[in-house]
């Protein structure tokens, strides 16, 4: 219960700091608003599960925050060339600070993505029944890091064409390599017919992503999107089309985290999802 009321209290508080541009307090509201909503998240699932990401994990919580830096900084590096977001701030600031107040405010994506993820997978890991195991060939594997690779070459050479590939390309390349090197992976519990934890992943990052649109909105630093062809009927900045980029991304940050806790923590994260307690 105290998880959950000191996410509401978080949330709403920095909320309406972001939306009113209280001066100073505005441009530093991100992250504690993202706070806020992952501890609301963890403390709704305690209330309703008896059981949470941030329960499980404790202190390793933190780890989800030191590895979304570095995830959401490769994005960036892609935006730089595919130019879909671009961000408005209240004044110039020098390149340090944007650095260190960006990275910041990156490192609250995985922790709320994982979040949401663990929430709708409780929700769903008892209503939806296994399908048929899928074999999973070796010959797949090849093909999807192949296509990942050109993928990103098509990105690089016609990045107006091709910059929906920026949230498919990572996960073709990353689930195979988890697959392949015997780590966990989401491949593992769809070659057995579970499909609950990647539609888990899937509906919760698209319901974390509304979140992110609405709260900036209205918000001030905040990012507007320029998306060749598809740039219409906006929900708050994002175009409709655009929120179908979502559940691939959700993707991304599990299959990225997953490796990360399995190569360098030497750590399970599928555990923390599939094992019941």
């Amino acid at each position: 219960m105290a998880t959950f009321i000191l996410g509401m209290v978080l949330t709403v508080a920095f909320w309406v700091v972001a939306w009113t541009r209280v001066p100073i307090a505005s441009e530093y509201s991100f992250f504690p608003l993202w706070i806020g909503y992952v501890l609301s998240v963890n403390g709704i699932s305690e209330l309703t599960y008896h059981d949470s990401l941030l329960k499980r994990m404790r202190g390793r919580f933190a780890y989800l925050f030191i590895a979304s830096i570095p995830l959401w900084w490769f994005f960036e590096w892609a935006n730089s060339r595919l130019q879909n977001w671009h961000y408005v701030l209240l004044h110039p600031i020098s390149e340090l600070h944007y650095v260190i107040q960006a990275s910041v405010d990156f490192s609250t994506v995985i922790p709320a993505v994982l979040s949401t993820a663990f929430l709708f997978h409780r929700f769903f890991a008892n209503k939806r029944k296994n399908t048929k195991p899928i074999t999973i060939r070796s010959s797949w594997l090849v093909w999807s890091v192949i296509i990942g690779g050109v993928s990103f070459c098509l990105m690089l050479l016609f990045p107006n064409e091709t910059f929906p590939l920026i949230w498919i390309a990572p996960f073709l390349i990353i689930e195979p390599i988890l697959y392949a090197g015997g780590m966990p992976s989401l491949l593992r519990q769809i070659e057995k017919g579970n499909w609950a934890l990647t539609w888990s992943i899937m509906i919760g990052t698209l319901f974390t992503g509304f979140l992110w649109e609405m709260w900036n909105f209205y918000s001030l630093p905040k990012w507007y999107y320029t998306i060749p062809y598809v740039g219409f009927w906006k929900v708050f900045e994002m175009p409709i089309l655009g929120y179908g980029g979502y559940p691939f991304f959700g993707l991304i940050v599990f299959s990225y985290t997953t490796l990360v806790f399995a190569a360098v923590m030497r750590k399970n994260l599928l555990d923390l999802y599939t094992h019941s307690r």
